[in-house]
């Protein structure tokens, strides 16, 4: 079956839930998890409006971003397509998925859902500065893909990405289930999110490397090389590992030592398969690209969300006991 009658056959919802990139949400769904738990282990407390308040933030945000980026990539996206007809996935406007201006709409009808929520977590729930968060992450977005800025675009939207998604959001998330006096315990940990969220944004560009060139697009991997980004990444998750056995080895009050095996072996594992899958991820290598960044995202996801379960486990025991 050719790519136009798959995409004929999909229904509207599907369509829609293709446009959405549901795969890709945890990439802010784990760091909305991360902080809300570690909010959580701050306070001792459970605040269940606060993270489903926070939970329907970060869907806004996440369809704004996805959408709003289509919208902005929609040349790049066509070239890809243009390059590599039967190699790279369907794009959502170049290929007629959805019409430009429901994208477009709905981007922007999400970004406005964004500061509504906001007014309400900082009105009804006595937040004070979430308005100004969710103007900030909008802002942010847009300076990552949209015109005049365009970070993205000249070779500064991976750096925008670590400090948007490794900092930013699970910052903000703390603060809804806390406050604004931030533990070492919590410092500890976001220092490794903000690294997790540099391979991460460094990984994004591999398979868009000839495309985005083509287009005119600035990223690391156009501006320095597959082989020399993907040297970065496997370096800066080395280096996870080593700070994280470093932590759990100096801090074992804060790090208990179950919690510091268990994530120390779980990230390994996903270490060394990144390691080893990366020759096939070289520029083109789509499929070795996508098993080599599926590595990568469950090294990051899957080790954040072992510490933040934990710290959610740890805050209701304590609940229990009280």
């Amino acid at each position: 079956m050719s790519l136009v009658e798959k995409i004929s056959k999909m229904n509207l919802l599907d369509r829609w839930l293709y446009a959405l990139k549901i795969k890709s949400w945890p990439k802010l769904l784990v760091p909305f998890f991360f902080g809300q738990a570690f909010g959580m282990a701050n306070t001792g407390l459970v605040h269940p409006v606060s993270f489903l308040a926070g939970f329907a933030f970060t869907v806004f945000l996440l369809i704004y971003i996805v959408l709003l980026n289509d919208f902005a990539d929609v040349h790049v996206d066509t070239v890809k397509r243009t390059l590599f007809p039967n190699d790279c996935s369907p794009k959502t406007i170049p290929d007629l998925i959805l019409p430009q201006k429901s994208v477009l709409i709905t981007g922007i009808v999400s970004a406005l859902l964004c500061v509504l929520t906001s007014v309400f977590i900082e009105f009804f729930l006595h937040k004070p500065y979430v308005i100004g968060f969710s103007l900030l992450c909008i802002f942010v977005f847009a300076a990552y893909s949209l015109p005049p800025i365009r970070l993205n675009y000249r070779g500064g939207g991976e750096f925008l990405e670590m400090i948007g998604v490794g900092f930013m959001l699970p910052v903000f998330h703390f603060y809804l289930q806390s406050n604004l006096s931030f533990g070492f315990h919590f410092c500890i940990f976001l220092i490794l999110s903000t690294l997790f969220a540099l391979a991460s944004a460094l990984a994004s560009g591999l398979s868009d490397e000839v495309s985005d060139k083509e287009g005119g697009k600035f990223t690391f991997v156009t501006l320095f090389g597959n082989g020399f980004v993907r040297k970065i990444i496997e370096s800066l998750l080395v280096f996870s590992v080593l700070y994280l056995l470093i932590s759990s080895f100096i801090w074992k009050e804060i790090i208990s030592p179950g919690l510091g095996i268990v994530t120390l072996l779980y990230l390994i594992y996903h270490v060394f398969r990144v390691l080893q899958r990366s020759k096939d991820a070289d520029t083109n290598r789509f499929e070795g690209q996508r098993i080599y960044k599926d590595h990568i995202h469950k090294a990051i996801w899957g080790t954040l969300s072992i510490v933040s379960g934990y710290e959610i486990l740890i805050s209701i025991k304590q609940l229990v006991q009280i």
